[in-house]
């Protein structure tokens, strides 16, 4: 099979350069994730891809447990005074970085600090921060200005950008920048040596990881690695990923397309699992920076010129039992699920649209469409948007593409024909944007906030009113008022919700249940 080469050339290349590879038979548990291994720091990027392979080798203060709890994680505990200002945190014993270094509070700080310098809940911990500090070689303290509920949601967050530990060395490096040395204190250590971009990144169980005591419990709990090595394999093309689990030859496949789970089902070596918190939206995030969509009335037509059944038929079929149509910023099934302001959203109308654009005296300024072509559910998005763009009266600019590079290339604010973008579909999942605190769409935080860019001082300010409140009712009003905002603004356009399906080996127990998908505590049957 095309599938067994593509997996034995990415084992040669990194036999080739110089893995360690032992004669003894060796338990490998191979992934195959939605894009490629391209960079291994979670904080200098908010790629998925790169968030679930960064958890085999980072480990955090704190983490969420399956009823979204924070729970100690690196930490052993903390104590908080008593006029709700100072949090003492003490690190727990036998924490070692993969270089044999012990972890200190020292390296947290200078983590903390790197991360709140990017990330959206991150920003606004430390606006409230007094000091972040070593207080010895165990204990680091943080003083707040004021009190403020969310300072362990923000320490134990869950996903992008999520708050791991790195060397203070390492964590001294602009948040923009990607290290280059991969150390973590995590489960398994990467092996650079056999690493290939574009191809495959491998890690190894790191021997001196000391797991918590406590059960695995999604994020919290103990780690324990079960395998002697991880190999995260990048197989752009969907079927031929699908075939190499039927056959044996990978163990897992993140996101299954709907015309390749009847391969799956109808196997006996491999099973779907539908994971609806591990779900996302397809969503349109739109580039404020440049022409067309620096004007609000295009940007407002873009809304009428759309609508998410198309998108979601095309993706996932008649497989209704995967998705739903809503147009809530914070998710349906979530508290904060609303349908104000939703019109633009719920109904495409074509006269709206072409009204519109001649109002805002659109003079056929390209809509530069990097079309994603080795995820599947991207691919059928980008195919869809191109025709209903078209149809309003938009011209398009359709480009072929990877992930990787669109994942690279939204970070710049330049115009599309200078290496920037216009639009690009992402899917941030329900942890994320079901809590107004970490969904990056209410943020406003213009050129300081994430892709896209949107600026609105009146989010910025209802999200520092929904902090400081505890009280639901007021949470959602606020958050109502959030989504009114947002859909004026339009930071991004909701095209339906999904869950995930994940392809998975049936000699594999003990994945959890989680919105991220984690490797410790799998195992294989014997």
């Amino acid at each position: 099979m095309r599938m067994r080469s593509l997996i034995s050339a990415a084992v040669t290349t990194a036999l080739l350069l110089g893995s360690s590879a032992t004669a003894h038979a060796l338990e490998v548990l191979k992934l195959r994730v939605n894009g490629d291994v391209n960079t291994m720091d979670p904080i200098a990027t908010t790629n998925f891809t790169i968030r679930n392979v960064a958890y085999l080798v980072y480990d955090t203060l704190f983490a969420l447990d399956s009823n979204y709890q924070v729970q100690p994680q690196m930490a052993e505990g903390y104590t908080l005074s008593d006029d709700q200002l100072t949090y003492t945190i003490t690190l727990r014993d036998g924490l070692k970085f993969h270089d044999g270094a012990p972890v200190t509070a020292a390296d947290a700080v200078a983590s903390l600090q790197r991360w709140g310098k990017v990330d959206g809940l991150g920003k606004i911990l430390f606006s409230k921060t007094e000091s972040l500090a070593a207080k010895d070689e165990k204990t680091l303290v943080l003083k707040m200005t004021e009190p403020w509920g969310q300072v362990l949601p923000a320490l134990g967050k869950i996903s992008s950008n999520v708050p791991v530990i790195m060397p203070a060395r390492l964590a001294a490096q602009d948040p923009g920048d990607p290290v280059k040395e991969i150390i973590g204190s995590g489960p398994y250590r990467m092996v650079v040596d056999e690493w290939v971009p574009g191809s495959v990144a491998v890690y190894e169980k790191f021997e001196d990881y000391v797991p918590r005591a406590e059960p695995a419990n999604m994020a919290a709990g103990g780690k324990v690695a079960y395998f002697d090595r991880v190999e995260a394999h990048y197989i752009p093309d969907p079927a031929q990923a699908a075939d190499a689990l039927v056959n044996g030859e990978i163990d897992w496949v993140e996101d299954v397309g709907a015309d390749m789970m009847p391969v799956i089902e109808e196997s006996t070596t491999a099973k779907v699992l539908i994971s609806p918190q591990a779900g996302n939206s397809l969503q349109l995030v739109v580039n404020h920076l440049n022409p067309p969509f620096d004007n609000p009335k295009i940007r407002e037509a873009l809304q009428w010129s759309l609508e998410q059944a198309p998108f979601m038929q095309a993706i996932y079929g008649d497989r209704t039992d995967l998705y739903q149509l809503c147009a809530a910023v914070f998710f349906c099934g979530s508290p904060f699920e609303s349908e104000v302001n939703t019109d633009r959203i719920v109904r495409r109308d074509l006269d709206k649209a072409k009204a519109l654009l001649a109002e805002a005296g659109y003079d056929g300024t390209p809509v530069l469409l990097l079309h994603v072509t080795e995820n599947p559910f991207h691919d059928r998005a980008y195919s869809v948007l191109k025709p209903m763009l078209e149809e309003a009266g938009f011209v398009v600019d359709e480009q072929m593409t990877d992930w990787a590079t669109v994942s690279t290339r939204r970070t710049s604010k330049e115009p599309g024909d200078k290496g920037g973008w216009n639009v690009f579909f992402t899917g941030w999942g329900f942890v994320d944007q079901s809590n107004p605190m970490t969904n990056v769409y209410v943020a406003g935080q213009g050129l300081n906030g994430w892709y896209g860019w949107a600026d609105s001082a009146e989010l910025r300010d209802l999200r520092v009113k929904f902090a400081a409140t505890s009280d639901l009712a007021e949470q959602k009003r606020l958050a109502e008022d959030m989504q009114r905002v947002a859909y004026d603004l339009v930071p991004f356009v909701p095209l339906g919700q999904a869950s995930i399906a994940q392809g998975v080996a049936t000699n594999l127990e003990g994945f959890i249940d989680s919105p991220v998908p984690f490797f410790w505590n799998v195992r294989r049957k014997h």
